[in-house]
């Protein structure tokens, strides 16, 4: 069934439109309109006072003793991200949310009383898939879109621009390192299986068994880099998050290194830099607002999230287009994006505006695990059922020992939930993106003409390379490997103390699982 998709308008404005094919049918448990969000102080257990917030719905009295549930009047009240992500009513995504605090005219306001003089920076990080859908748009090179773009934001007021160039390569060292790991850990772990009678004689002869240790995260790994499908997940999918990989999105890793290593470094206080980043998906607002990716005072790792369609409304309602604004250099500083080391391409570690992810990890883990080098030419997927169903297998002396998939779409999301319940999912790593076709055609790209709509995330993919970029591992990038250093920010390399506590999150059960629904009523 068709349902209706938001955009966001400039001025925070949520547009609907009606060409989003989108297989989980709305739920009818968010019908009622929020009026007012009051805190109350309650006394606990301990006798301490502790605050909580109340959302009240239209129609319905939230006390605990209320005796009637007769309509009430009062001031309609905003709908905070952290409400939606706490309710599991929602129609099919995070886009129909009435979203104020994350627009561009909230990051024109914010960066209009900023300035370095006083101690506070702004900040935009650009993600790579926004910048290919932006040069397809205004049938521009990749380096030109960047410079362009970056010229635009220097005009709002914003004083650095980068790319997640540096970020994505951390994503993918670590989601491989982590892979690595998981997979060790689990076939140790089925190994260990073939003597649970040996070792269950010898406990009871009075021996010791690690049938108390902690069970290892299960495989198959899957990704955590969409939004969409995380929140789907959280929402009505539990059983999947003891899956999911723990590395944080590139936009959250920007956030870590902008507000935690580059606010160090150049001695400015975490909460007087101002970080907004320009992203393919309007869920990326969401992921955003997750208290995960906040301090204790609140302060966010991303402050704001912008949408290519929202840069789009700007320029239409100034009458302009990104050919407007100068070509700006490439910032350097904060050193985020992924230029050559001599700074005049940008470079690509992986193929894929989704970010590459299950490409690099496939490499990676043939090589530590099994010991095979794996040429640099692109790697040959085999085509599912489906365009948005891909495989791909490494076989060593005849028999296959890692098989991967990529499944974009719903449709195919739920297929991959109902293999790993049931026991039936023979993939060691899925990667798994919310859109058909994956960030490529993401919900806050631009919209091509309707001749040029079934290609535009074909095109999107070619426009990742070209004349502009560069390929080059992740392992190569001399900004890596000054993080990971002994002195560095990420010291001690992927697997140890800094970047855990950097670069991982947690994922948490919320609203009602869906076991005994039907993929038709779905709250999602």
């Amino acid at each position: 069934p068709r349902v209706p998709a938001a955009s966001m308008a400039s001025g925070g404005i949520v547009r609907l439109s009606m060409d989003v094919d989108d297989f989980i049918s709305p739920s009818l448990a968010c019908t009622v309109k929020p009026m007012q969000i009051e805190e109350r102080r309650r006394e606990n257990g301990n006798r301490q006072n502790t605050q909580s917030r109340v959302l009240k719905l239209e129609g319905l009295d939230t006390d605990d003793n209320a005796a009637s549930m007769m309509p009430e009047t009062g001031k309609v009240a905003k709908v905070t991200l952290n409400d939606c992500l706490a309710c599991s009513g929602c129609v099919t995504s995070a886009e129909t949310v009435l979203i104020t605090q994350q627009s561009m005219s909230e990051l024109m306001r914010a960066v209009s009383s900023m300035s370095p003089k006083d101690g506070r920076v702004a900040i935009v990080s650009v993600s790579p898939a926004v910048r290919a859908a932006m040069a397809v748009h205004f049938k521009m090179g990749l380096r030109e879109t960047f410079e362009r773009l970056t010229g635009l934001f220097h005009m709002l007021g914003c004083h650095h621009v980068v790319d997640t160039g540096v970020a994505g390569d951390l994503c993918l060292v670590q989601m491989a390192a982590e892979f690595v790991q998981r997979f060790r850990q689990n076939h140790g772990r089925m190994r260990a299986a073939e003597n649970t009678l040996k070792l269950k004689t010898h406990a009871e002869d009075g021996g010791a068994n690690d049938a108390g240790a902690a069970e290892p995260p299960p495989l198959p790994v899957l990704s955590s880099t969409c939004p969409g499908w995380i929140c789907y997940a959280e929402k009505t999918q539990h059983a999947m998050l003891p899956y999911l990989s723990r590395v944080k999105s590139p936009q959250q890793i920007a956030g870590s290194l902008i507000k935690s290593a580059y606010a160090a470094a150049v001695g400015v206080e975490r909460e007087n830099v101002y970080h907004a980043s320009l992203m393919p998906c309007y869920d990326k607002k969401l992921e955003a607002s997750r208290d995960d990716f906040a301090d204790a005072d609140g302060g966010r790792d991303v402050d704001c999230v912008i949408a290519a369609t929202e840069v789009l409304s700007l320029l239409q309602e100034r009458e302009q287009s990104l050919f407007s604004y100068a070509r700006a250099p490439c910032d350097t500083a904060p050193a985020l994006s992924a230029l050559s080391d001599s700074g005049d391409a940008l470079c690509v570690a992986a193929p894929g505006a989704s970010g590459g992810g299950a490409e690099h990890v496939f490499r990676c883990a043939a090589k530590e695990l099994f010991g095979q080098e794996l040429p640099d030419a692109p790697l040959e997927w085999k085509a599912g059922r489906n365009k948005d169903l891909r495989e791909l297998t490494l076989q060593v002396d005849g028999e296959v020992v890692l098989r991967f998939a990529q499944a974009y779409g719903f449709r195919n999301i739920q297929n991959i939930v109902r293999r790993v319940k049931n026991g039936t999912c023979a993939y060691h790593y899925v990667e798994l993106m919310a859109c058909p076709a994956g960030c490529a055609n993401g919900g806050g790209q631009p919209r091509p003409p309707p001749l040029e709509a079934p290609h535009r995330a074909a095109l999107v993919e070619a426009a990742l390379v070209g004349p502009d970029t560069a390929r080059r591992r992740p392992e190569d990038n001399p900004l890596l490997r000054a993080l990971y250093a002994d002195d560095g920010f990420l010291r001690g390399g992927p697997l140890a103390e800094a970047a855990q506590q950097h670069l991982l999150t947690n994922y948490h059960a919320r609203g009602e699982a869906s076991d005994q629904q039907s993929s038709l009523t779905i709250k999602w």
